[in-house]
């Protein structure tokens, strides 16, 4: 029987040895005859054929690829060439990343067979088995959880490996329908990346209102606080590219405020404004103070829409003096919030804040922008909401070239349904404090773990399904301690991975499916998947090649385990994967007449639309607030929430934790403030890098050596410690030690280091030299949204 994987290997199979040949040979299976024999079919005549697909990892874009093949093997990955350089008709350009996605399918870490753990949890051995085998096993261990536990104990994890696909996806994929047909699961909410924005604007604005950065055409200044699209989102069809355009457009004074010389900063940025990493709060208050002093805000605007900056908007019960301009005053605790206050806190000139105050408040339109970095603290919503503050008190919302001070998206007006998941269960936790679900589950409640849809949870963590994700370990906080709770097999009995390859979180399964890849099947990638501006797109993947090895797409995995467990024509309704794509499609073009056929869409691939008018947020709310009132307890926008004034008297949170009904600045844990600084002098977080998303692709050996895992310290602090670029140094605390290469750089704050996040951690004798910044983060969550404040880290270095 002869293998066309094999044919990835027609330039190394002519030149290695028969050794090497079969080791190639027992990693895809052993299919082939020899390497003579072989090569000469290599050699064929056979034409390249090219399908489209799409990258569909959590990068915020969702890009379009071409794949090219021969003879069932992918020859190389190319992108979106139709159309031209102008913004309203640009290229969906893929990045690096995107365009390697060959590396992906042909990987020899790709997990090719069901693989079962024989050593300890986190050992990482395992032996391979037959489908029938891991089918059979899962699904007794399901039914006994069920029996044993109820279906409270199963949880689907967090995960970002796979997003924006209908049928292939981590999410609400057929993982969620198989077990809310079988009973329910335990939800969770939040993400890992957006907890604290998210949860801090639903309190002040009712939602995450953002303008399309389209818009930023028209402003006069930008303000960006720790905002990076081109790093981030550099795929050309996302809002990296609609940034720089729109920059290029506006010939707008272009400021960044960020602890790190990010890429977006070079070549369209007039200033970077170096801050302390978690102090956004403290220059808002002192922005605000100045525009108070010098009568620079916009009152009419702050009268009209919005409750509690001053003492006569505050609700009628709200105690005298606590209006956020009392607070900037020193009336409530008397420190007034002056440049030199916070000038010593955010380590940025009291002459500079001064300034600043003055331009935010008389160049028009400003449009304000912060990236997520500023919210991953452990006071990370009072920063978020403090720079959505600075928004309303300049009035530069619903106009265009403004903002509301939230993360830019794009102007959405397409979608597809995805797979109905309707799960009986709504008791929910937030998705960091998974791990607390494991071993005090029943002990979680509303008011001090912010669990919802039950006043506490009935049942521990059980049974694990974890797809597409590195959130088990890699991606959490304080590995040392993750590792400790996951492989204790009485807390949690059974752990489920899928995913493509080995990664360090399925070290932890008692069962690995291998999952195929977006090359290897159909789907769509739904367009409110990715931001991409004002040009949405459909893709649609049209399956370039067979899976490698046994790979399943993980429709197949649920469907035969929904056999065993006697729910088939439930999950199924009789469709088959492609049968489901049709029908959901099909039902998003009843609401969507300008949706092209189901027809149309699986031959072309790719279907960019017209461009649309790009959103200003906020905009009828601004023309009309009677008719048009925000989904807040006022209606308005609540700079005093009336929500957190409730939730201050009721809830119950950890030792040092608040929660205020103003953007107070509060000086967070592990912060420049903290006593612990004493022992750990340098503040230490990770940052989002082009080499990554997340930790997807770090399998990719190519990817990683031209972007290396690299720890920035500056200048001076190096000095200090003797450190030069290229030493070998290690980063720690109470937590952990990471060791990693040092990189000297003026690019970072004094006071201050970090490396990219995502790296896969490795220990050895304890160390982390995998340089996983999450090794060094505290499980700790916030108090308001219960998420990650993997920010908020302070350390010493020193030479290995």
């Amino acid at each position: 029987m002869y293998n066309p994987v094999f044919k990835f290997f027609q330039g190394v199979l002519l030149q290695q040895n028969r050794r090497n040949f079969l080791k190639w040979s027992a990693l895809f299976g052993g299919l082939a005859t020899n390497p003579i024999s072989l090569s000469a079919n290599l050699l064929k005549d056979t034409p390249i054929l090219t399908k489209w697909a799409g990258c569909n990892v959590n990068c915020g874009t969702k890009c379009p690829v071409k794949v090219h093949t021969q003879d069932g093997v992918i020859k190389y990955v190319s992108t979106d060439d139709e159309g031209d350089d102008s913004f309203d008709k640009r290229q969906a350009r893929a990045c690096i990343r995107g365009r390697s996605s060959k590396y992906k399918v042909y990987n020899a870490n790709r997990i090719t067979r069901p693989l079962k753990r024989v050593g300890k949890r986190g050992e990482g051995k395992f032996i391979p088995i037959s489908w029938e085998q891991a089918f059979d096993e899962i699904a007794s261990k399901m039914k006994e959880t069920k029996e044993k536990y109820g279906n409270e104990a199963f949880f689907i994890t967090y995960a970002t490996g796979t997003t924006g696909t209908i049928v292939n996806r981590c999410t609400k994929g057929p993982w969620a329908r198989l077990l809310s047909l079988y009973g329910g699961y335990l939800n969770y909410h939040n993400s890992y990346s957006t907890a604290q924005i998210s949860n801090a604007m639903n309190f002040f604005y009712g939602g995450s209102p953002s303008s399309d950065i389209a818009t930023l055409r028209s402003a006069k200044l930008a303000i960006f606080f720790g905002t990076n699209h081109v790093e981030t989102r550099m795929g050309g069809g996302g809002i990296g590219y609609a940034y720089q355009k729109a920059l290029e457009e506006s010939g707008c004074k272009i400021i960044h405020i960020d602890p790190r010389y990010n890429d977006s900063i070079i070549g369209h940025c007039d200033e970077w404004i170096p801050i302390a990493p978690g102090t956004d709060a403290a220059l808002i208050a002192a922005l605000a103070y100045v525009m108070i002093k010098e009568n620079l805000l916009d009152r009419n605007f702050l009268d009209k829409y919005t409750i509690g900056f001053s003492e006569n908007t505050l609700p009628e019960d709200a105690p005298k003096n606590s209006s956020y301009e009392s607070y900037v005053l020193g009336l409530s605790d008397g420190v007034e919030k002056t440049p030199d206050w916070a000038s010593k806190i955010t380590k940025i000139p009291a002459r500079r804040i001064i300034q600043l105050a003055r331009e935010v408040s008389t160049i028009e339109p400003c449009f304000i922008e912060q990236g997520w970095g500023v919210q991953r603290h452990s006071n990370g919503e009072q920063g978020a909401r403090a720079i959505a503050t600075l928004a309303c008190m300049i009035g530069s919302i619903g106009i265009e070239g403004g903002n509301t001070g939230v993360r830019t998206g794009s102007s959405k007006t397409y979608d597809i349904m995805g797979m109905p998941c309707p799960n009986p269960i709504k008791d929910s936790i937030p998705c960091f404090l998974f791990t607390d679900a494991i071993y005090r589950g029943k002990e979680m409640t509303d008011v001090s773990d912010g669990v919802r849809g039950t006043t506490q949870l009935k049942q521990n963590i059980k049974f694990i399904f974890n797809t597409a994700g590195n959130c088990l370990t890699n991606q959490h906080s304080t590995i040392k301690e993750v590792d400790r709770i996951l492989s204790d097999e009485s807390l949690c009995e059974c752990i489920v991975d899928i995913n493509v390859t080995r990664t360090p979180s399925n070290n932890y399964a008692d069962y690995i499916l291998p999952d195929a890849t977006m090359l290897e099947q159909e789907d769509f990638i739904r367009p409110s998947a990715g931001y991409y501006s004002n040009r949405p797109y459909i893709i649609y993947c049209q399956k370039a090649i067979e899976p490698v090895g046994e790979s399943k797409p993980i429709y197949e995995m649920c469907l035969e385990l929904a056999k065993r467990l006697g729910i088939e024509n439930e999950f199924s309704e009789g469709r088959t994967q492609k049968d489901w794509l049709k029908y959901l499609y099909e039902e998003s073009m009843k609401k969507n007449p300008l949706l092209p056929s189901f027809k149309e869409m699986r031959e072309k691939g790719l279907v960019k639309f017209d461009p649309v008018k790009p959103t200003i947020a906020l905009e009828s709310f601004v023309k009309d607030p009677i008719n048009n009132p925000l989904k807040t307890p006022s209606g308005k926008i609540e700079i005093y929430s009336i929500k957190l004034a409730q939730m201050q008297k009721t809830w119950k949170l950890k030792q040092g934790q608040q929660i205020v009904p103003i953007p107070v600045f509060e000086s967070q844990r592990e912060g420049p403030l903290d006593p612990l600084k004493e022992k750990y002098p340098l503040q230490f977080f990770g940052y989002h890098y082009k080499g990554r998303t997340h930790s997807s692709f770090w399998e990719i050996s190519a990817i990683r050596e031209i972007n290396p895992q690299e720890i920035w310290v500056n200048t001076i602090d190096a000095k200090q410690r003797n450190i030069k670029t290229g030493d070998v140094i290690r980063v720690k605390n109470d937590l952990g030690v990471i060791q990693g290469i040092a990189k000297v750089t003026p690019k970072i704050i004094p006071g201050c280091a970090t490396t990219p996040q995502g790296a896969w951690v490795k220990y050895e004798n304890g160390i982390d030299i995998g340089t996983c910044v999450n090794s060094l983060a505290s499980l700790l969550p916030t108090a308001i949204s219960k998420g990650n404040g993997q920010h908020s880290i302070l350390v010493e270095i020193e030479k290995a």
